[in-house]
């Protein structure tokens, strides 16, 4: 009985020991980072257009590291491996650049399927590994997008302002566009027909070298085609004014308009001018533009209806666009600054009428211009009235030609009641003396926008 109960108690022991080994077992399997059961990560875009010009970038992560990966390309006819440049591998990641294969002369695809597997080293799976697959749709886009220039008008200034009508078409296209010295970007609307955009553009006075305008297209597969536009270009003669500062404008004028742009005013004379004068100045045309561009996508739902726009009634002009400044203090000059627009002063508080149809995109205290107004006239033109006094309008409303606006003003950095009435062109502040010139008008933009609707009708050559 005492034998018996020995070999029980013997039996029973390696049980709890076989159990324990077990358990033991288990918990490491389940514990251990050797049998870690967290699968791979592929990181790469769901649909990939590729022109074989730039690699395909693909990253592969894990909690360990990688043992191996097959990177495959498939159409439904052929299986091809591609060749893979491997730029970093780094506590189990591994950036991949997937060269483009080299096809026969007679196969040709046009779309296919990029094949990712990719196993860990982890000892789960039966010593396999943890395993993961994806796959991206390809779209293989070898060919340039066409954009042509249809026409524009023929002479751009220094400061003024061009038309350009273009035709662009690509099944894949992504993005168009214009530049200016590859500085600025001029957005294209579309333009009487499909496939067919127009834009205004300016050359900013402040850019005294001309080097080109250039269409620029291109599609989902970074394939690109840049055209230049042609233009005849004449620089612009620019006006020196000298202008005396005085203690009593800065401590009424500029001090008070930093106030009321929520800035610390200096106590120096000098340091409050020029904070006035460049930097809020920078923040107010900073401003400027990015209302007009925020807009840009609804500017080109914007009925286009614009004729000669008119001076202010019964006004004198006081200051003309492209005016470069140099402010003096006690005979020692202290800054520059160019004045980009028309100042028109005729009684106090007249009244500021808008001469071309529109929206308002923009009623607020700006800075140095004061209180002013921004209406939107479609394809990215627009109009500014700075310096009211009181407005009649409001964000969203729609204007028409003889509307009254405003009442001019004294309010911003000025001393006298007046208008300051500018140009925008996507924002940039443009010659206006063209936009008040009908035969201007007639020539630049009338002339063009006819000349390409004959052109893409096919009725003129």
């Amino acid at each position: 009985m005492k034998f018996t109960n020995n070999k029980n108690s013997i039996k029973g022991l390696w049980i709890y020991v076989v159990l324990f080994i077990l358990i033991g077992i288990v918990g490491f399997l389940f514990l251990s980072p050797t049998f870690e059961r967290n699968a791979p990560k592929i990181t790469v875009e769901e649909q990939i257009y590729w022109n074989f010009q730039k690699p395909i970038k693909i990253n592969i992560s894990d909690d360990e590291d990688i043992k191996s990966y097959e990177i495959l390309f498939v159409d439904g006819e052929k299986q091809v491996r591609l060749d893979t440049k491997v730029l970093k591998n780094e506590n189990g990641s591994l950036d991949l650049e997937i060269v483009p294969p080299v096809f026969d002369e007679f196969y040709k695809p046009t779309n296919g399927v990029l094949q990712i597997h990719v196993f860990d080293t982890s000892k789960w799976n039966f010593f396999r590994g943890n395993e993961a697959t994806k796959k991206s749709n390809i779209i293989i886009d070898k060919r340039s997008p066409i954009a042509n220039v249809v026409t524009n008008s023929y002479l751009l200034r220094q400061g003024g302002s061009g038309v350009i009508v273009v035709e662009i078409a690509d099944e894949n296209l992504k993005d168009y566009y214009i530049t200016f010295n590859d500085e600025e970007i001029f957005e294209l609307f579309p333009f009487y027909k499909k496939g067919y955009y127009i834009s205004i553009i300016t050359w900013p006075v402040d850019i005294k070298e001309f080097k080109r305008v250039n269409l620029v297209a291109i599609d989902m597969a970074n394939n690109k085609t840049v055209t230049k536009v042609p233009f005849y270009i004449k620089p612009f003669k620019e006006k020196i004014d000298q202008i005396k500062v005085s203690d009593e404008f800065v401590n009424s004028v500029s001090k008070h308009v930093l106030e009321n742009s929520n800035m610390n005013v200096p106590s120096d004379t000098i340091e409050a001018f020029v904070k006035t004068n460049r930097e809020l100045r920078e923040k107010n045309v900073k401003t400027i533009k990015e209302v007009v561009r925020k807009n840009l996508a609804n500017s080109g739902k914007i009925p286009f209806d614009v004729k000669t726009f008119t001076r202010m009634s019964n006004a004198a002009t006081f200051a003309q666009f492209g005016e470069r400044r140099h402010y003096f203090y006690n005979e020692q000059e202290i800054d520059q600054a160019w004045h980009l627009g028309m100042d028109w002063a005729s009684t106090k508080r007249a009244d500021v009428i808008v001469t071309n149809p529109g929206k308002v995109i923009f009623k607020d205290y700006l800075g140095i211009y004061g209180d002013s107004i921004i209406v939107d006239h479609g394809l990215g033109l627009a109009s500014l009235y700075a310096h009211t006094s009181s407005q009649n309008v409001e964000v969203n409303d729609e204007v028409k030609t003889g509307d009254k606006i405003a009442n001019t003003g004294s309010t911003g950095a000025v001393f006298g009641d007046h208008l300051h009435f500018g140009i925008l062109i996507q924002g940039i502040e443009a010659n206006p003396n063209e936009w008040l010139d009908y035969d201007w008008i007639k020539v630049n933009l009338t002339k063009t926008i006819n000349d390409s609707i004959k052109i893409i009708d096919g009725t003129k050559k």
